[in-house]
């Protein structure tokens, strides 16, 4: 298999970092994703049963103080 066909946006929905992306997104905080934390949540979760999920909510927990969601900027 090419590294083009890996990357095709067909088969990235089943990569990780794409479904905790999606969680993120779905919860108003996707602004506060790098890889670096990423990375380090990955090691911190590897005998989870739902990795994506579980990561989502390290992410959010760990920047619930410093930043707020992404809806908070829109005025409704």
């Amino acid at each position: 298999m090419t590294l083009t066909a890996i990357k095709s946006s067909k088969n990235t929905r089943f990569l990780l970092s794409e479904q905790v992306k999606e969680l993120l997104l779905q919860k108003g905080f996707l602004k506060v994703f790098n890889y670096q934390d990423y990375q380090y949540y990955k090691e911190q979760v590897k005998h989870s049963f739902n990795k994506a999920l579980a990561i989502a909510e390290l992410f959010i927990s760990d920047n619930d103080t410093t930043n707020t969601s992404d809806f908070n900027d829109y005025i409704f």
